[in-house]
């Protein structure tokens, strides 16, 4: 039996439609299974505008089903792999509320920073929702701490895997791009642990801003943390 969004009984009037290529503007005909189509009149081939993919992020069968996906399509589907790996630490952290809202903040705040630091979203923000699962056991290492084996779990591409565990990782180790990671992923940390510490003690707030300066590592995220924290615009 066929996947019901690839087997053409189920298709209407819908699954077949034009888009407009946005190299030069003329009609390209799409079917609704169709990853990408190359233009006729200019030759660029570009991703299919209406195709979900949410699927891809966790079937199994999602490259046979899907063929060799575009690049574009890669990063989508590691994007969208966080969302199982936000269900998974909630899984694993059970009742403790405490962590998984911090968790949630974390990955929030990383999201944030990513945008302008050009950061690589999927890695940063999965990193983000395990910070305190992957730092919980260091003595463990890397492929034996908990965040590993709970991507393991999830059967994580293993470039993810290996940029997620570099984010948190010890931040010497981590260079190039890899390096800003993990700055604007420790940056998501530095605000949810401000945060709670502002919290209990709302004294602190006289000198948190020489605290944001302090502990953030990246512009983007002193200029967030001072406008969460201290309501700067």
């Amino acid at each position: 039996m066929k996947c019901p969004g690839q087997d053409t009984q189920f298709w209407d009037a819908k699954s077949i439609f034009e888009a407009p290529c946005p190299q030069c503007g003329r009609p390209v005909e799409f079917f609704k299974d169709d990853t990408s189509r190359r233009c006729g009149h200019c030759g660029h081939r570009f991703v299919n505008p209406k195709m979900d993919f949410g699927c891809a992020a966790y079937c199994k069968f999602a490259e046979q089903c899907l063929g060799q996906l575009p690049p574009e399509l890669v990063a989508q589907k590691e994007e969208l792999f966080k969302d199982r790996v936000a269900i998974a630490v909630k899984r694993h952290l059970k009742t403790d509320f405490k962590r998984i809202g911090r968790a949630a903040r974390r990955s929030r705040h990383a999201e944030q920073i990513c945008r302008e630091e050009q950061a690589n979203p999927a890695a940063v923000l999965i990193a983000a929702y395990l910070w305190d699962i992957g730092a919980a056991s260091p003595e463990a290492g890397a492929e034996g701490g908990p965040a590993h084996a709970l991507l393991a779990d999830l059967k994580a591409p293993a470039p993810l895997i290996e940029k997620v565990m570099g984010i948190l990782g010890d931040p010497s180790s981590a260079s190039g791009d890899g390096h800003k990671d993990r700055l604007v992923a420790g940056d998501a940390a530095a605000i949810v642990n401000l945060e709670d510490a502002l919290k209990q003690d709302p004294a602190l707030s006289d000198g948190m801003a020489e605290q944001i300066e302090r502990q953030l590592k990246t512009d983007t995220g002193r200029a967030y943390a001072r406008k969460m924290l201290l309501g700067a615009e």
